[in-house]
């Protein structure tokens, strides 16, 4: 499953697995802080490539969903901003029922706290794209480890290690990628016992390709013998 995934990826993925996009603002729709019933324990990985930074806040409701919708060797694949101060702010804490409208020529946030008080905000910052794009927080790398491992996720591995030969170089003014499990991936008997059988299989086509390519070396040191005993 996609969160607003980019066109140019959604593709290739769809093309290559059981996979659908989805949308915050229109069809396939999904709130993911409410996912469907339909959906729970059906993924093998959810993607949210610069979503979770929008998500209105609490968010650990909206982690703990995404955990809902995996199965259980399924991944969370992030990419998100993170500050390299390593702070964590959420910009509205106290948000509630709220709307943002234009006010005067700008947008502006109108907000209904828990509390019942009323805040007006118009200090807002917006990403590009559709859908619910206000910025609702920033993000630290330890604050965000925290509330992955407190929704319940076992393993949340940062990619930040340079892979030139396929053009990855990190750059920590750019989104941070990640993955989040949600348990530590174990291969169960089944899968061992298909890795085994894979790596014999391979080691045989290996042997009998090397013991041709040794025929095929041969062949033309024997005609020459045979012809000279002629």
């Amino acid at each position: 499953m996609g969160l607003s995934d980019q066109e140019c990826y959604a593709r290739i993925l769809a093309d290559k697995f059981d996979y659908t996009n989805t949308y915050y603002d229109r069809e396939p729709k999904l709130d993911i802080r409410r996912p469907s019933p339909g959906w729970l324990g059906s993924c093998d990985f959810v993607l949210a490539a610069d979503v979770i930074e929008h998500i209105a806040p609490p968010l650990d409701e909206a982690l703990s969903a995404v955990r809902s919708l995996l199965k259980p060797n399924g991944f969370f694949g992030v990419t998100v901003y993170c500050h390299p101060s390593d702070k964590m702010r959420e910009h509205y804490p106290g948000l509630g029922e709220f709307r943002i409208v234009p006010l005067g020529g700008r947008d502006v946030l109108i907000n209904r706290r828990r509390d019942g008080s009323l805040e007006i905000r118009e200090d807002l910052v917006f990403h590009g794209g559709a859908g619910e794009t206000l910025e609702m927080r920033e993000f630290g790398i330890s604050g965000l480890e925290a509330a992955l491992r407190s929704a319940g996720f076992e393993g949340v591995h940062f990619l930040t290690a340079n892979v030139p030969e396929w053009g990855i170089l990190f750059d920590h003014e750019t989104s941070q990628p990640l993955v989040a499990r949600k348990q530590e991936y174990t291969l169960g008997r089944c899968a061992q016992s298909q890795l085994v059988e894979a790596w014999r299989d391979a080691e045989d086509r290996a042997w009998k390709a090397e013991k041709a390519a040794e025929q095929a070396r041969e062949a033309p040191e024997k005609r020459g013998l045979r012809w000279r005993l002629r």
